[in-house]
């Protein structure tokens, strides 16, 4: 045992100057187990792998829909136009048709036109037949007011049509409704979908709402590609698995709320070429599952280094729907935390996105880092971790910017949806505060 009596005044102030000697006197006195100047690293990761945040996967599971699911089509003439009598082989509105009765197995399926009516066997031998439709008025409020009773959200609900209406009021009307009723769908933890293709179409003769010629010179039977919308009232804990299924029919798809996806369906993949002379990535740095990169060099990076956010796996229904998500306008937020040896010192802080070593770069998941070259290891003693830990979340839009391509201007638009931005008006405020799409995590020095 060390004497307690051991004179330290030769050096008593050295030591007090660093704090690394001070460190290393009380495990001396305390005859504890002290750490090795080489393990800055070990001691960094274990830092940062308690700040990695795990999030609950159990909305993001394939397993098989909880709930039953109905099917509300369109019967109004205007449809007719989405069945191409030379039934040629293309994605189409028969193929939606077909892939919904495949992959959702609906057990109920209605009709509104004039009303809405239950149809008995309704699968693509009955939709894909342009006779179905020969009803003159689109009662979309009504398919809505149906929707409403299910109070216990017992059921999923797949409303089919092209959401066009012959009066600008009863549009505006339509999506009025369906709002009000997707808030409080969600409110009681159900999920909202909305998914649409720019599909075949052939304007229907002597019908005054659908898709038309856009001038007196075109063809009336010319060939042409409008808008086919699903939106969907998910049951809770349904909402991602109809997702990913109306993501492998339609073009696009939103939603709202949907669950943060496990940290293993994201990564950062490194683009724009290698590294500049001295700067170094480990895709790596922290082994495990996720893993977590990190990029650093010995003095500050004068350009930038770029990485994308990414699905992991597209190859499975959810990556798909993940990559199409964050392709379809998400927008990333920046979180850095410096590392220290007293970690529980430095809270989360939010970025501007715009300055600092990591940038949000172009396109919406675009990531642009610069190494600052060590400047946090500088400052730290010898063996201390160091380092900054970035978190890097993907925030889904409280209205798609594909918007713009299928929203009318005004109400004699040829082929786009009158109306259609009244729809995601009450969800831009909660977008902020939803959960994030996805989350992920990176060390910079």
């Amino acid at each position: 045992m060390f004497p307690v009596s051991m004179d330290l005044s030769p050096i008593h102030g050295s030591f007090l100057a660093s704090r690394a000697r001070r460190a290393l006197l009380a495990c001396v006195v305390a005859l504890a187990a002290c750490p090795k100047p080489g393990d800055r690293e070990a001691r960094t990761q274990d830092v940062v792998r308690t700040w990695v945040e795990a999030s609950d996967t159990s909305g993001w599971r394939m397993g098989a829909l909880a709930h039953p699911v109905a099917v509300y089509a369109d019967r109004s003439r205007s449809m007719r136009g989405f069945l191409d009598p030379a039934y040629p082989t293309r994605v189409d509105y028969r193929s939606v048709i077909d892939g919904l009765q495949s992959r959702l197995e609906p057990r109920r399926v209605y009709g509104f036109g004039s009303s809405v009516r239950m149809e008995t066997n309704a699968g693509l031998d009955v939709l894909g037949s342009r006779e179905f439709y020969g009803d003159h008025d689109t009662e979309m409020e009504e398919a809505l007011d149906s929707i409403a009773h299910d109070t216990l959200l017992a059921w999923s609900h797949v409303v089919i049509g092209d959401a066009r209406r012959g009066n600008p009021d009863l549009a505006y009307r339509q999506f009025v409704r369906m709002r009000e009723l997707a808030l409080r769908w969600s409110r009681s933890r159900g999920t909202f979908l909305v998914a649409v293709s720019r599909a075949p179409f052939r304007p229907v003769a002597g019908d005054p709402s659908g898709c038309h010629a856009a001038s007196a010179g075109e063809q009336d039977d010319s060939a042409r590609r409008c808008p086919l919308y699903a939106f969907v009232f998910a049951a809770p804990g349904d909402g991602v698995r109809i997702a990913a299924e109306l993501a492998g029919l339609f073009e696009h798809v939103w939603g709202y709320p949907l669950p943060t996806a496990p940290l293993t369906a994201v990564g950062l993949r490194p683009g724009g070429g290698a590294p500049e002379p001295g700067v170094e990535y480990d895709s790596a740095w922290l082994s495990g599952s996720p893993p977590v990169p990190r990029l650093e060099a010995g003095s500050p990076a004068t350009r930038p280094f770029h990485v994308s956010l990414v699905a992991t796996d597209t190859s499975a229904p959810a990556g798909r729907l993940l990559a199409r998500l964050l392709a379809d306008g998400a927008r990333l937020e920046l979180f850095a935390r410096p590392v220290t040896a007293d970690s529980a010192a430095s809270p989360w802080k939010r970025q501007d996105g715009g300055t600092g070593p990591v940038r949000a770069g172009a396109g919406g998941t675009g990531i642009d880092v610069f190494s600052p070259g060590g400047d946090d290891c500088v400052a730290a003693d010898e063996g201390e971790p160091c380092g900054t830990l970035y978190r890097i979340e993907a925030r889904a839009p409280g209205a798609p910017p594909w918007l713009a391509l299928f929203e009318a201007r005004e109400a004699a638009d040829a082929e786009r949806t009158f109306g259609l931005g009244r729809l995601f008006e009450p969800f831009l405020p909660l977008a902020a505060a939803a959960p994030p799409l996805a989350r992920t995590y990176l060390l910079v020095r």
